[in-house]
This record gives C-alpha cells, sequence and structure tokens, in this order.
C-alpha cells in the first residue's frame, strides 16, 4: 500500500509527498499538475496510451482532463514522489497568462527536462514539506507559483491562445455543455451514464463520440474525476464517518469506496485523512 508522507491542502490547490508503491487506475482531474521523483528507483507513469519515464531528471506534466495511471511493477523499493495539483482560480491570480492552465493542450509536452533553477525550487519545496511545523503558505505558494512559471517558460509559448468554455475549459458542443452541467449541479451519487446521455437527446453512440471527442474523457472517466474531487473533499473533512461519505457518493459500501479511492489516489482514504492539513495564513516571504 502506497504511504502519504505529507499532503497540503490551499487555495493554490495540493501538494503531496508519497511513497508509491501500487498501481493507481485511468483518472483525470479538472486541475493540471506536476509530478516530480525525489527519491527511490525510477518509474514510468502513464498520460493517455503512452507510458513516460520519471526521474531525477525530469517533470512529469499531466494536463487538466488528461488522462493518466500508473502500472506498478514490483521493483521492491518504493519510489518517492512530490505531486502538485493546481487550482486553476489561483493560478490565474498568479498570472493571467495561467488562466489557460484548464485546457487539456497546455502542456505542449508531457515530460520537460529539469533546469538548475527547478531542481532548486523542487528542493526549497520538498524542505519546507519535510518540516515538523506547519509551512508559511505564503512561502509555499510562491515557491510553488516559481515552479509552474519555469515549467511554462519551457512548455507554453506564451501567445499560445485556446478557446475557453465552461469554467475555463474547453468550448464545448452545447449539448454536452449541457451534460456537464446536468453532472455538476446535480448529486453524483443519483446519477448514471443513461440518464445523461439522456438529458441531451442525443444517441448512445453520437452522444459517447462526442463527449470523448469534447472533453478527451469517456462519460464515465469523467464521472469518476468529478466523484474523486468530492471524494477528496469529504476525506479531508475529518467530521464524517468514511461509511457516510461512501452513501453520499453513491457507493454500497465503504469498502467499495475505499478500493475506488484508492484505485484513482493512490491512497487509502483513511491514511489520506490521517496526513491531510490546511495551510495557514502566515505572511512571511521567500529570500
Amino acid at each position: 500500500m502506497s504511504e502519504p508522507i505529507r499532503i497540503l491542502h490551499g487555495q493554490f490547490g495540493r501538494a503531496a509527498l508519497l511513497q508509491l508503491d501500487r498501481s493507481m487506475a485511468l483518472h483525470a482531474h479538472r486541475e493540471c499538475h506536476i509530478v516530480l521523483k525525489v527519491g527511490g528507483p525510477d518509474i514510468l507513469f502513464g498520460i493517455g496510451a503512452q507510458e513516460h519515464p520519471v526521474t531525477s531528471r525530469n517533470a512529469l506534466l499531466i494536463n487538466a482532463w488528461e488522462p493518466h495511471f500508473y502500472h506498478h511493477r514490483g521493483t521492491g523499493t518504493s519510489t518517492l514522489l512530490l505531486a502538485l495539483y493546481l487550482n486553476s482560480h489561483w493560478l490565474k491570480e498568479v498570472d493571467r497568462r495561467f488562466s489557460r492552465s484548464t485546457h487539456p493542450k497546455f502542456f505542449t509536452r508531457s515530460v520537460v527536462s529539469m533546469t538548475s533553477r527547478l531542481e532548486q525550487l523542487q528542493h526549497d519545496v520538498l524542505d519546507l514539506l519535510l518540516q515538523q511545523s506547519a509551512p508559511s503558505r505564503d512561502i509555499l505558494e510562491q515557491w510553488i507559483a516559481r515552479i509552474f512559471e519555469e515549467i511554462t517558460v519551457l512548455t507554453t509559448p506564451p501567445d499560445r491562445a485556446f478557446p475557453l468554455g465552461i469554467n475555463g475549459e474547453l468550448g464545448f458542443d452545447a449539448r454536452i455543455r449541457h451534460a456537464i452541467e446536468h453532472l455538476l449541479f446535480n448529486s453524483l451519487g443519483s446519477l448514471d451514464v443513461q440518464e445523461l446521455n439522456s438529458s441531451t437527446g442525443l444517441s448512445r453512440a453520437h452522444f459517447f463520440r462526442l463527449f470523448r471527442s469534447s472533453t478527451g474523457l469517456t462519460p464515465v472517466a469523467f464521472m469518476n474525476m468529478l466523484r474523486l474531487e468530492a471524494s477528496v473533499a469529504h476525506v479531508s473533512r475529518r467530521d464524517a464517518p468514511l461509511q457516510d461519505v461512501a452513501t453520499l457518493l453513491g457507493f454500497d459500501s465503504a469498502a467499495n469506496f475505499a478500493r475506488f479511492f484508492s484505485a484513482q489516489q493512490g491512497v487509502a482514504p483513511s491514511k489520506y485523512r490521517k496526513v491531510v492539513e490546511f495551510m495557514d495564513t502566515g505572511q512571511q516571504q521567500p529570500a
């Protein structure tokens, strides 16, 4: 079972330091995120249908909406990863150029070589995560913003323009937009693919083709993405038993919910809940 070392939630999104030694099912997030190896053996991490190397010499870049997975090959030693899941609204406040970060082609490639500046920024963030006391929110946010800026310079032309639509993402077909709004504003536990299909008035085959061409995801993968987001939010709050969270999200048992969460997130919900922290409001500044 993979072990979370530290997980921090803040306005920036999430920063997770994780010892990864189990597979992760194909899944996606609405946030773009960055994966950095900080210890252990090199691994292969899948984005779409292709696996990419994750080493100390590169950074793995995963666009918003982009399906990804990890197939653990049982090396006997876990790999220590630093994963940053970045909130699009926060990125927009950092720099308006980053408002395009929700587009599924914001990063023009999946792997970028580490620069000396990127290595130093990685070490700075890692030092904050490994200190015993709670790190300053402002310092952590500034280091993360600098990592994102460095990677953006390396991967994304500054004048690259994208057609943005609902919530800043793709300009969806109106019928797919309707289906997504139906998902966003209704209980995830009560919806199924047939209901979603019926809300568009399209044939099942046409609906599936149009949904995937618009979002890059199948309807089931999209629903799982939203369910995972809700799962992370509810698990992070310690005021509800996991059985209640499972029921709220439409699972018939806490065990099935735990399997879903572990397969998608790489960590059992009980372990995630145990280590998650919420950032303070300190005003210190990095040097």
